[in-house]
């Protein structure tokens, strides 16, 4: 059980580190140094009061048993020494190439300030001399020497960090491992961390959408304002009205949804016909065959749309529906993924199946379908939002509204500003919001089948 004392020396601890971090955020958020140091100090202090508190109990039993002092042994035994001796041998890589770095930079200096005819000795003394041109002095600079200093940085961060956790190896971990309450301290202190990197990671990856939000209800002027603003001055409502008039937004939902649909349904079915084969099909040459479905992986849309848009070209399908939709019918991926559910489901399904009359397709569609549900859930999800969100091919293929998708329609936004002070970058936003909307809703109402989907098709 945790103490008086020892909940009190939590509570200082946690709020110690709560305004470390405040610290580090006050500067970028524009607050002045000052605050930045009031609050360091604070939380400096705050941490030396809770220390003696905490570490008492574990000082006095090391003292009372001579044989729990730490030793270079038990340091050597844990598994984390070897990180931070990998962290101290990543430092010192770095190290030698900033050193590596300064020394052809100050190489490169020399050779530019002897042609311009000079004897300066930095950068700032070889800007004076009227033949020393900068601009060729960089271009010879390699990515060593011109970021000598980051690779100097990041190597002290990696040694400060490394010797930090050499002294808490070295003379607090014997004070915890003597000290039970303080292990249950600690592990307070993991849950507390672990749960502050979700909630960073959750607000970086949630920043780049709140961004998007709020700039569709900014001005164009605030938007493009040097010093960006979280939070609207004033809230226009209008740049919604706005772009359902300067774009037929409506038509773009529509094409949008028909060409999404048509693909999904294509790439469900063509998907769960080969999973079929490839997992419970018996012919010469299926493994050679899946591992060129599994090569095809590896191909990007950019390296074969020049001879798929001659193909569609050819079939006087520029513009329409069907060039969009039939390039976009099979997913090798989706075929890996329903094949490898459909490998773990146990062939005594299927030859129960075949006893009661039913052919191919009724294994298919009665035995092997239900019992991946998830998978197919997933796969039809996770189609969907492909379809939805796709640009490249769309853009390539659609010369007109009347087949243009919403991706490609939200970028056309950016040419309507004719006649306009300013690009309308809000109401480009605006666009991105209403087209992202059916997504995030889907993801959000089906996520529980992406999860399980995606999990049992990595069981096999």
């Amino acid at each position: 059980m945790l103490t008086n004392q020892k909940k009190f020396g939590i509570a200082l601890v946690l709020t110690a580190s709560v305004i470390l971090i405040a610290a580090s955020l006050v500067v970028p958020l524009g607050a002045a140094s000052a605050v930045r140091n009031v609050l360091t100090v604070i939380g400096a202090a705050l941490l030396a009061v809770a220390a003696p508190i905490m570490w008492r109990d574990g000082i006095r039993r090391i003292k009372e048993q001579p044989w729990r002092k730490g030793s270079l042994l038990s340091m050597r035994q844990s598994g984390f020494f070897d990180a931070v001796v990998c962290l101290l041998i990543g430092a010192a890589i770095l190290a030698a190439l900033g050193v590596f770095g300064l020394v052809t930079y100050n190489a490169t200096l020399q050779k530019h300030v002897a042609l311009a005819g000079g004897g300066a000795a930095t950068l700032e003394e070889a800007r004076l001399l009227p033949e020393f041109i900068e601009y060729n002095f960089n271009k010879d600079l390699n990515l060593i020497a011109n970021a000598y200093g980051t690779f100097f940085l990041i190597a002290a961060i990696l040694a400060v960090a490394s010797v930090v956790c050499l002294v808490y190896m070295r003379f607090v971990s014997p004070i915890v491992r003597a000290d039970e309450s303080l292990q249950k301290a600690h592990k307070i202190y993991r849950v507390a961390a672990q749960y502050a990197a979700a909630i960073f990671v959750v607000l970086l990856m949630l920043f780049p959408i709140y961004w998007m939000i709020i700039s569709s209800f900014k001005t164009s002027d605030e938007l493009l304002a040097t010093v960006p603003t979280l939070w609207p001055q004033q809230f226009i409502w209008q740049n919604y009205p706005e772009v359902l008039n300067r774009a037929p937004f409506a038509r773009y939902l529509v094409n949008t949804l028909v060409t999404t649909v048509f693909m999904m349904l294509g790439e469900l079915t063509i998907g769960v016909m080969a999973a079929y084969g490839f997992a419970k099909g018996e012919f010469k040459g299926r493994e050679f065959m899946f591992m060129l479905v599994l090569g095809a992986l590896m191909v990007p849309i950019q390296v074969t749309f020049v001879p798929i848009y001659v193909f569609i070209a050819r079939l006087n399908m520029i513009d329409t529906y069907l060039g969009i939709i039939i390039p976009n019918l099979v997913s090798a991926y989706f075929v890996f993924m329903l094949r490898q559910n459909f490998m773990a489901v146990d062939n005594s399904y299927i030859e129960a199946g075949k006893v009661d009359g039913m052919g191919r397709f009724g294994t298919i569609f009665h035995v092997l379908c239900p019992m991946c549900k998830p998978t197919l859930i997933t796969v039809s999800i996770i189609s969907f939002i492909n379809g939805w969100n796709s640009y490249f091919w769309p853009k390539m293929v659609t010369k007109t509204e009347a087949s243009r998708t919403i991706a490609v329609g939200v970028q056309q936004l950016k040419n309507t500003f004719a006649g306009m002070e300013v690009s309308n970058y809000n109401e480009i936003m605006a666009g991105a919001v209403m087209a992202i909307v059916p997504i995030i809703a889907l993801f959000l109402i089906l996520q529980k089948y992406i999860m399980t989907g995606m999990s049992k098709a990595a069981m096999k």
